[in-house]
């Protein structure tokens, strides 16, 4: 009996690059390789106080960001051709979506790596990261699934049909960790004004989301992906022993209001000593977890349920096992 296939996605990011290697059989995937690297390939892009502004003055990446990334890009590149994987697929997002040299990079990452990559759409991006959580087996089942994703430039919400794979709604925002850092989480640690300003702001990106209309039960399941809910959860855990135990971890509304607090009081020398928080996400977790506040309360949920699979399942998923 042959073995089953390996193939290989790669979200690159503004904030980080990922890689899962997974074997493919029939419809399930299973995880082989797991890597993620923080190459910061938006570093310094903010074009408007709402971060990476679509149709706002175009940006370009700067050099020593598209050379860590490259660097990683071909670092991941060579992991997964020698874990035996036999396709892989490669995304960007936010940053080379606005990125006014984004061709410069593409056709790099080609020389370099053999890699042909794909710009995503912000809506694009919100169905694959929706297909990423619900072909998950924990939420499979969930009647009524939304799924937030804070990036490094861009925040999506993607409401889905009742027992679907189907969207039934999704917002793209020109808004992630990263951009609410730059632009108004300055001092060290914040000032009072900027904590307001940046909290004002992330308020005001979330004004524009409509759900489609959902009456009857059951209730909503919320669940959020990417780095900052993996962090805040790690967080809650005191640094946990196994990063399994993240994946299906609540986070409530509650402990994420706390843990503004505790991130707004530390400079960011300390924060990077707080257990379960990667060092080198310490100076943009606040922004992440401001975002996430408030991306809870205009969903009016109590709780956010945080998956370890974002994009790079989704995109496995879409390309490998539709």
């Amino acid at each position: 009996m042959a073995p089953p296939a390996r193939y290989a996605s790669i979200d690159v990011g503004t904030n980080s690059v990922k890689l899962l290697v997974a074997e493919a059989d029939s419809n399930e995937a299973r995880p082989v390789l797991d890597r993620s690297a923080i190459t910061r390939l938006g570093e310094g892009m903010q074009a408007s106080p709402l971060g990476l502004k679509r149709g706002g003055p175009a940006r370009n990446l700067r050099e020593p960001a598209m050379r860590r990334t490259l660097e990683a890009l071909a670092e991941f590149v060579d992991l997964a051709r020698a874990e035996d994987a036999s396709a892989v697929a490669a995304v960007g997002t936010a940053a080379l979506r606005e990125a006014a040299n984004q061709d410069t990079f593409l056709r790099r990452a080609q020389q370099r790596c053999g890699l042909d990559l794909e710009v995503l759409s912000g809506e694009e991006e919100a169905r694959l990261t929706y297909l990423a959580v619900r072909r998950d087996p924990l939420w499979q089942a969930a009647a009524r699934l939304i799924v937030i994703d804070i990036g490094g430039g861009s925040t999506e919400i993607i409401q889905g049909q009742p027992y679907s794979d189907a969207i039934a709604a999704c917002l793209s925002l020109p808004l992630g960790a990263v951009g609410l850092t730059e632009t108004w989480l300055r001092a060290d640690p914040p000032t009072i004004a900027e904590l307001a300003a940046a909290d004002a702001a992330a308020a005001r990106a979330f004004d524009s989301v409509a759900l489609a209309p959902s009456p009857g039960r059951p209730r909503w399941q919320v669940v959020g992906v990417g780095g900052t809910l993996v962090n805040l959860a790690a967080v809650d855990l005191n640094g946990p022993d196994s990063l399994t135990s993240l994946h299906g971890h609540i986070l409530t509304a509650d402990t994420i209001a706390a843990q503004v607090s505790r991130f707004a009081s530390c400079t960011l020398a300390q924060r990077r000593q707080i257990p379960g928080l990667e060092p080198r996400r310490a100076d943009i977790i606040l922004g992440g977890a401001l975002l996430l506040g408030q991306a809870l309360a205009t969903l009016g949920s109590p709780s956010v349920a945080v998956s370890r699979r974002g994009l790079r399942w989704g995109v496995l998923y879409a390309r490998f096992l539709a």
